[in-house]
C-alpha cells in the first residue's frame, strides 16, 4: 500500500490547520488589544486569587484572579494571565488596575502585552496556510500525473 497520499494529507492538514489556529489566535488578541486601545475605562480591582506554574523551558506563568466593578455594572471576577512584574506588584498591594471596554466590561486586561508577538503569530499562521495550499497543489498535480514505467516501476 502506498503511503504518499496519507503523508501528503497529514502535511497539508498540519500546515493549514496549525496555520489557521495560529492566525486566528493572534488575530483575536490583536483585535482585543486594538479595541481596548480605542476606547477603554479603568477600574481598581481587588486580587482574590493567584497562581504560578513553572514552564517547561524555564520561566514561569502567572495568573491573577481579580474582582473589579465597572462603573454602572455588577462586580466581575475574572482570571488574567499577567507578566512577572505585574504579578509581584498586584500580590504585594492586593490591588490591580483593570482596563476594560465600557460597552462590554468582560473584555478586559491587566497587563498591556506587546503586539509584535501576536502580529508574528498572524504572519506565521498565514505563511503556514500558504505552504499548505502549495503542498496541496503539488500533491494533486503528482496524483494526476500517470506513473512512468507501469505498475512494477521499471522502464
Amino acid at each position: 500500500m502506498r503511503q504518499e497520499p496519507l503523508v501528503a494529507f497529514l502535511v497539508v492538514a498540519f500546515l493549514t490547520g496549525g496555520g489557521l489556529f495560529l492566525a486566528v489566535f493572534g488575530w483575536s488578541h490583536l483585535h482585543k488589544i486594538q479595541r481596548l486601545d480605542g476606547s477603554s475605562a479603568v477600574a481598581e480591582g481587588r486580587v482574590v486569587g493567584k497562581a504560578t506554574r513553572a514552564l517547561s523551558r524555564g520561566g514561569q506563568s502567572s495568573k491573577l484572579v481579580v474582582e473589579y466593578q465597572p462603573e454602572g455594572h455588577a462586580a466581575i471576577t475574572k482570571a488574567f494571565d499577567v507578566d512577572g512584574p505585574t504579578y509581584r506588584a498586584a500580590v504585594a498591594s492586593g490591588r490591580a488596575r483593570v482596563v476594560y471596554l465600557p460597552a462590554d466590561p468582560t473584555v478586559s486586561l491587566i497587563t498591556r502585552f506587546a503586539v509584535l508577538p501576536f502580529q508574528m503569530l498572524v504572519g506565521f499562521g498565514a505563511l503556514m496556510v500558504l505552504a499548505g495550499v502549495v503542498c496541496l497543489r503539488l500533491a494533486m498535480r503528482a496524483k494526476a500525473r500517470p506513473a512512468v514505467g507501469g505498475p512494477s516501476g521499471s522502464t
